[in-house]
């Protein structure tokens, strides 16, 4: 027993005296301030070459209990050092016997020396800015005369004055994460300094999954952030607008369409939107105003947003919001307005022809008469709104531009800050408004935010976002061919025979007859946009609450709650006396006809997502190791609902828009209304885990796992685990490197993800519906699948990233290759099983593999001058891997190794060996066999991005493109067969047209003899033909709808380089604000849109698809910010 004893206490005595060993070891005090920093939350600023040699001996592994100020007095006293407050955990440090004046509004000395009043006699006063390599002002930036005790800080803009002995005097100019600087003053009264972010570090803190903020240097995959600065400037209707060409890797598809969003790809998919660390299910980046953001990181791939499991397969975009940094209340003002100044890419139409067919006047096509030779004809007057004899002019050789009107896109907000030691509170509040360049297009949104943080000592706290987003707009008609919007009205059918100004009353007898030349299927473009109306109104407020305690400073313990809820309604109606009954859609799955006696539509839809994370993480260093992990779970739960009526057989009083008004049925067992109501919810419970080690802060490991229950998944196969594995080294620590070399570091990841079923896809459910006549039930066709696997990814990625010339430069590349297998595939079988078709997996496999590049740094820095740039650059196509036998698509194609994004179809014209197009009956023939027209995607996309500060000038521009891929251009190619195209205005069409000569010989050759075979594929087997060259005439008319009209004639290269952003802009300097309160004021000239290169034609490509698209307005303005 005693002996036992003993041992314990010798155990005891042992770890006694290696703590007190532990704790006598010098270490420098910088390192000692920067631990200071991390276990209380407080910045100081220093002279670098006064601490250089400084070492403390404070026992820092025994910090808990204690509070700051003595903490501080154990490490700086003995190196004769003092700390002066500034404000609420932020200090200066200066020697003991260099306490000068500094000139601070509330300065006070936190230790027990008294201050030193010995002022500097005053013979020369320097004022000026600190400014960043961003052009960003400095706040609290120490300012010391070198050899002296005279100093000051700058102030909250980055202004500072201070007297120094004379011209002889050096500056130094320090502050926590900037290279210090020093500057002989000589004969300037104005200095303007610029600080260097350190290169100590390989990178920033970045926002990884679960919120958990890591630095750069540690991740084995690739990140890439941006500042929200850097969009709050140009501010359109949406963020992702402002975002192309930021991000390697990300591709952004803008529309020109009212109301249409920004298409936001990761490698190729679309990445998980995480604000403030809630993955919530509903929201949009639209719904974050801009002015909100302080940072967006990218997690590119996978395994960077592995512990989100399937939700992040593509990668996260996580946005993180504004919060009150200082201790005194801030008001800020940001507007932009901007309006159409031109178009980027627009229609155009020939203006010789009217409409009709061969020459005639006819109520279809544009193929009718020449104008403006002095005929005449019976045409509709809309002043009188009769037929009258009327010469044949081009009176509406401009009407789509006449229709169209100013665009105008007005971005406000405000928000009001205020933070402290004890948190901080914000609220903010933005409008945009977008009137469209179509009538009676307006948008209106309006965003609500409000966020806050309670710290209730240094063990809890609590933090709240809230945010409530109204989006309104009575008419979003206006494109596209099927819906019969204004392109398809204006330029595709009607032709310049008519002046639309003189139309915009459209009524000759409201809900019976229209003011319009047509009498058959196409409206008053002016009655679309007041009458024909597709209506809508969205609610949507997200909320999270997230609550932090800290058992010790290595364990910590998060719970954080996030919820968002939309309602969503979308109203259709038409008059009676419309010409158009087809086409529409009414909210995302009821589909109607226009109606000719009136129509009233309603649908409504509901959504909610709930997200819960439960959260332990624990962080320990060990001398040179550090080990950081963290445990938790989540449930995420989603459910929709949705609602929709509409009128059957009309309006039964015109103009009276309610479903109450529906026309009664006749027939029995037939409702009045056509109803449909759909439910649907799903739910995913997860356990995940992450341990990190790194050694010596330059070997880093990290493992995740997580584990998913999905209810999409059959009742057997719920469950699936996805690990990650991702290792970061920084060669600079190990490896001598030039001195241009600042650090370089190598990376790897790998990862497996899985993605359960669609919600319902493998059940048996029902359809409620009275489309038949009668309330009854419909089973579905699908038969429930067996055995089902979820879809399965595989990624692995390499990379590299190093900061040179002095990080004057970085540079970071990336290699990735993800495979896909357990794909799934709906397969049609026999209907005498009673269902149509089964969800199967198939043995077909395929891979995306990229590449991503991103270049940026300083180019040119001088007095009073820099010059930033960013070059991104990535490329990513999908290749087959394996092909299954059975369910792969039988064609040439389709290969192992082969490009997935072949663009194939039928209507390629039929060629000799030498290329010349073959003719049959003077006409071209046209291939029934579907053959690749080239790839989708394109080769390669960019960003180029530049800022030039000059003084207090800045000036930014922003450039990028995608090069290469294919498209059809839809409105292009429909022209030809329409008669409107320009290209049909010459002299085979006059010939025909006025002399009545159907002459036309279309280049190519003819088949004299012999006879061709081909196979399945298209293939020829046999060919004995014999050429002559085309010789036989046909009408010009015949010729140009078959060939204008086949898609060779209509896809082209969709490549593209845009001038996307410019902002022209001037500081106000601080002296001109006086005692008025304002803090810092700006005004800026911005432009979006303005210059668009591409060989495609009448549409912009950017949005990666066209259905007569609307026109691309280029946008110009002002910007004006205002901080109190």
């Amino acid at each position: 027993m005693t002996l036992r004893y003993f041992k314990r206490l010798l155990v005891l005595l042992l770890l006694a005296c290696s703590s007190q060993l532990y704790a006598q070891k010098a270490i420098p005090v910088i390192d000692a301030l920067k631990m200071i920093t991390k276990e209380y939350k407080a910045d100081f600023v220093y002279d670098p070459q006064v601490m250089k040699k400084k070492t403390t001996t404070y026992n820092m592994s025994r910090l808990a209990g204690k509070s700051l100020e003595d903490v501080l007095k154990g490490v700086l006293y003995p190196n004769e050092l003092v700390f002066l407050y500034v404000k609420p955990n932020y200090y200066t440090i200066v020697e003991k016997d260099r306490v000068g004046e500094y000139q601070l509004p509330s300065k006070k000395l936190t230790d027990d020396t008294e201050q030193a009043a010995t002022p500097q006699a005053a013979k020369i006063k320097v004022s000026g800015q600190v400014k960043d390599n961003n052009n960003q002002l400095i706040p609290n930036v120490m300012i010391m005369e070198k050899g002296t005790s005279n100093g000051t800080m700058s102030k909250e803009d980055g202004t500072f004055s201070i007297t120094v002995a004379g011209p002889s005097s050096v500056l130094s100019f320090s502050s926590i994460g900037y290279t210090a600087v020093e500057e002989l003053v000589g004969d300037r009264t104005a200095m303007h300094v610029l600080l260097q972010e350190s290169t100590k570090q390989l990178g920033e803190v970045v926002v990884t999954a679960l919120g958990v903020k890591r630095d750069e240097k540690a991740l084995g995959y690739a990140v890439q952030a941006v500042k929200g600065s850097n969009l709050q400037t140009v501010k359109g209707v949406d963020l992702g607008t402002s975002l192309t060409g930021q991000v390697s890797g990300l591709v952004v598809k803008n529309s020109t369409e009212f109301n249409g969003t920004p298409t936001l790809e990761m490698r190729g998919e679309t990445p998980l939107l995480v604000i403030d660390g809630v993955p919530y299910g509903n929201m949009t980046l639209r719904d974050i105003p801009t002015d909100d953001i302080e940072s967006i990181n990218m997690l590119k791939g996978s395994t960077a947003a592995a512990l989100y499991g399937a939700r992040g397969s593509a990668g996260a975009v996580m946005i993180s919001t504004k919060r009150g940094k200082d201790d005194r209340l801030s008001v800020d003002v940001n507007s932009n307005t901007m309006f159409t100044l031109g178009y980027l890419a627009i229609p155009e139409t020939q203006t010789s022809y009217g409409h009709g067919l061969n020459g005639k006047i006819a109520t279809d096509y544009v193929w009718g008469p020449k104008l403006d030779i002095g005929n005449t004809a019976v045409q509709w007057n809309p002043e009188t709104k009769k037929n009258e004899e009327m010469p044949l002019v081009s009176s509406g050789k401009n009407n789509l531009r006449n229709f169209l009107e100013t665009g105008l896109i007005t971005n406000n907000s405000i928000s009001v800050t205020k933070g402290g030691k004890n948190g901080f509170f914000r609220a903010g509040l933005n409008h945009i408004y977008n009137k469209g360049q179509f009538p009676n297009q307006k948008l209106n949104v309006l965003n609500y935010t409000m966020s806050g943080e309670l710290k209730a000592g240094d063990k809890f706290s609590l933090e709240s976002h809230m945010g409530y987003t109204r989006t309104s707009a009575p008419q979003l008609w206006g494109s596209g061919y099927g819906t019969q919007g204004y392109i398809y009205q204006i330029m595709m059918w009607t032709g310049p025979d008519y002046d639309i100004r003189k139309y915009k009353d459209y009524w000759v007898t409201p809900n019976e007859k229209q003011n319009w030349l047509y009498n058959a299927w196409y409206d008053n473009p002016y009655l679309i946009a007041y009458e024909k109306l597709r209506s809508t109104e969205q609610n949507k407020l997200n909320a999270s609450l997230t609550m932090n305690y800290s058992f010790t400073k290595d364990l910590k313990l998060m719970f954080r709650n996030g919820y968002d809820y939309y309602k969503n309604e979308d109203g259709i109606r038409n008059p009676a006396g419309i010409y158009s009954t087809n086409g529409g859609k009414l909210g995302q799955s009821f589909d109607f006809s226009f109606s000719g006696k009136g129509l009233y539509g309603l649908n409504q839809s509901w959504s909610n997502s709930i997200n819960s994370d439960l959260i332990l993480t624990y962080n320990k260093q060990v001398k040179k190791w550090n080990i950081d992990a963290l445990g938790g779970g989540s449930i995420f739960y989603y459910s929709n609902r949705e609602m929709g009526a509409r009128t059957r057989n009309g309006l039964a009083v015109p103009g009276w828009y309610s479903l109450a008004n529906a026309v009664p049925s006749t027939t029995a067992g037939v409702d009045a209304l056509v109803n449909n109501y759909g439910t649907w919810s799903k739910q995913m419970n997860s356990a995940y885990g992450k341990v990190s080690l790194s050694w010596n802060s330059a070997v880093f490991l990290d493992v995740t796992g997580r584990n998913d229950w999905s209810s999409t998944q059959p009742a057997d196969a719920r469950s699936y685990f996805y690990p990650s594995v991702a290792t970061s080294v920084l060669l600079s620590e190990f490896i001598k490197m030039p001195e241009w070399v600042d650090m370089w570091k190598v990376r790897g990841s790998w990862t497996i993800t899985k993605t359960p079923l669609d919600v319902y896809a493998n059940n048996l459910s029902y359809t409620i519906n009275n489309s038949w006549g009668s309330i009854g039930a419909s089973t579905p066709d699908n038969l429930a699948g067996t055995n089902l696997l979820a879809t399965t990814t595989r990624t692995w990625e390499v990379g590299t990233a190093g900061y040179l010339f002095k990080k004057r430069l970085h540079v970071d590349v990336a290699y990735f290759t993800k495979l896909y297998y357990n794909t799934q595939l709906k397969q049609t079988i026999a209907p005498s099983s009673g269902y149509a078709s089964t969800l199967i997996n198939t043995g077909e496999t395929y891979a995306r593999r990229g590449v991503e590049i991103t270049l940026d740094g300083t180019v040119l820095r001088r007095k009073n001058f820099e010059w930033q740039s960013m070059l991104n650059f990535s490329t990513q196509h999908r290749y087959y891997v394996d092909i299954d036998p059975v369910y792969s698509a039988k064609n040439l194609w389709t290969k192992t190794g082969g490009r997935m994004d072949v663009f194939a179809q039928t209507e390629h014209a039929l060629r000799d060996p030498q290329g010349n197009v073959i003719h049959q009956n003077g006409l071209p023939m046209l291939s029934k066999y579907t053959e690749p027209f080239g790839y989708t995607d394109p080769k390669f996309t960019f960003g180029f991005i530049n800022n030039f500060a000059f003084h207090n000038f800045n000036i930014g521009i922003s450039i990028d493109g995608r090069i290469g891929g294919v498209m059809y251009d839809y409105i292009y190619n429909k022209m030809f067969d329409t008669g409107s195209a320009p290209e049909t205005d010459n002299e085979h069409r006059y010939d025909e047209v006025v002399n009545g000569l159907k002459n036309y010989v279309g280049k190519g050759v003819k088949v004299v003899s012999g006879e061709v075979a081909y196979d399945n594929f298209g293939r020829i087997t046999k060919d004995t033909r014999q050429y002559a060259p085309n010789d036989v005439p046909v009408s010009y008319q015949s010729y140009t709808r078959l060939w204008g009209n086949s898609y060779e004639h209509g896809v082209m290269n969709k490549g593209f380089v845009k001038l996307r952003e410019v902002s022209i802009g001037y500081r106000i300097p601080a002296r001109y604000f006086g005692t008025s309160g304002i803090r810092s004021a700006s005004v800026s000239l911005t432009g979006q849109n303005l210059l668009l290169i591409t060989k495609f034609k009448y549409a912009d490509p950017d949005i990666d698809t066209e259905n007569m698209n609307a026109p691309a307005q280029r946008m110009v303005g002002v910007n004006v910010r205002v901080g109190f």
